[in-house]
């Protein structure tokens, strides 16, 4: 009984020991690099009765989200006391985009490769942090085989009944340049989604409005926005 009591305790130790360290407050007036890994436009996904009915569709957008989510971090960052810059990603943070994270962390730490291009990145630009944003994939709800990632709408129909989403599979984390060190990540709630009833699915959903897909992504936008912000007030940053 002893031993396995030892065990179980051994396991949650090296459990603790994986999540990412957050160091203190960090210091006023840190250069942090903003690095957006997010597509331009906001994405609507459908996921349809039978896996034949499943879509994925790209639309142009008036709105320039990319531009809203760079301004709106900045102006918390600047909040706390920072310099907050936007800054590029290079080819292989945006081809890496969906698998920063090393497989056997469970998404708690960045890949070795990742890192190093981090640290480059940040030598080039004069960086003590970086707040990356990138889109995250996980299934439409427990148990599905459908799966969702980015912002933009998402509508689910089963039989004629139609639920519609606003869609945030997004995910954000900093990365400590100094300590070579991913801190504590931005929460992400899975099958908590913001109904839109005010949008209605159309019978062929490629006929959907830009317009319903703008709506759905501001809200979206938002949400993601307000997670980012719980993030820096978690690690000190505001």
């Amino acid at each position: 009984m002893r031993i396995i009591i030892l065990t179980i305790g051994l396991l949650f130790l090296a459990g603790c020991a994986s999540v990412p360290a957050n160091f203190g407050k960090p210091p006023a007036n840190s250069n942090i690099g903003i690095v957006l890994l997010i597509d331009e436009n906001p994405t609507y996904m459908h996921v349809g009765t039978t896996i034949f009915n499943n879509e994925s569709i790209d639309v142009a957008s008036n709105t320039e989200f990319k531009k809203l989510f760079g301004e709106q971090i900045s102006g918390i960052l600047k909040s706390g006391g920072h310099k907050p810059k936007l800054v590029e990603p290079s080819n292989k943070l945006v081809q890496e985009r969906t698998s920063l994270f090393s497989y056997m962390s469970s998404n708690v730490n960045f890949k070795d490769e990742i890192k190093n291009e981090l640290t480059l990145l940040a030598q080039e630009q004069g960086l003590d942090f970086i707040l990356l944003v990138y889109p995250n994939s996980g299934a439409a709800w427990p148990n599905s085989s459908a799966y969702l990632s980015g912002y933009g709408l998402y509508t689910r129909c089963f039989l004629g009944s139609c639920n519609v989403y606003a869609l945030d599979y997004v995910g954000a984390r900093i990365y400590d340049v100094n300590r070579n060190s991913s801190l504590k990540p931005m929460e992400f709630r899975f099958f908590q989604q913001e109904e839109m009833p005010s949008i209605l699915v159309p019978d062929n959903v490629n006929e959907i409005s830009p317009e319903d897909i703008d709506k759905a992504a501001m809200v979206a936008k938002d949400n993601i926005i307000k997670l980012i912000e719980n993030m820096l007030i978690t690690s000190e940053f505001i």
